[in-house]
């Protein structure tokens, strides 16, 4: 997992970035922009020599096209931010590194269930998407073996949520002394490398 670093910590806080990986829907269409934007200059080029009103149409596509480009790259970048202070775990979604919005704020002592997104063996979900009113995703890439969900009460909206995230090694450890037994034991079934 390169795409997670983490920002600090102390014994009741602690910071993990996790950049989410483009999609390739994304990459699609930043490719097709980019090949809209070649073929827009060169009609400029073009039609400036042959049909000068035709040239209006190709700087008007041009326009378009470096906008949208500009605009696809600008805000493909996304990162969340893990925040976990005194028992408390707040996400942040960052996108192009300017824009941020609340994802989720929740009290892990108040968590119902963990567990991994995706059975290691069949690779089948081990969530039921479609009995959740609320799913919350703040995840690297949902097909990582390392992508963990959680039900939660989420603070924000005040109402039950499902958690799809990429929690770190320490992020877990920071959240397993807060997790009531039956979870405790949960937790050290499915990630038995953390500290007791």
């Amino acid at each position: 997992m390169g795409n997670l670093m983490d920002l600090g910590t102390m014994d009741n806080y602690y910071e993990q970035i996790v950049k989410k990986k483009m999609p390739p829907s994304t990459r699609t269409a930043i490719i097709l922009g980019i090949i809209l934007t070649v073929l827009a200059a060169a009609g400029c080029v073009v039609f400036a020599v042959t049909v000068p009103l035709l040239a209006l149409v190709a700087v008007a596509l041009l326009g378009l096209a470096v906008y949208l480009v500009y605009y696809l790259i600008a805000n493909a970048g996304i990162e969340y931010e893990y925040t976990f202070v005194v028992g408390e775990m707040r996400i942040e979604r960052i996108k192009g590194q300017k824009k941020r919005r609340k994802v989720t704020s929740f009290d892990v002592k108040a968590v119902d269930d963990i567990g991994k997104y995706h059975d290691p063996e069949t690779g089948d979900k081990n969530v039921d998407l479609s009995k959740h009113k609320l799913v919350l995703r703040a995840e690297e890439n949902e097909e990582n073996e390392d992508t963990y969900y959680l039900i939660i009460h989420d603070k924000i909206r005040h109402k039950p949520a499902l958690l799809i995230f990429s929690p770190n090694d320490t992020t877990l450890e920071k959240l397993r002394p807060f997790l009531s037994v039956e979870l405790k034991k949960k937790f050290m079934s499915i990630h038995p490398s953390t500290k007791k």
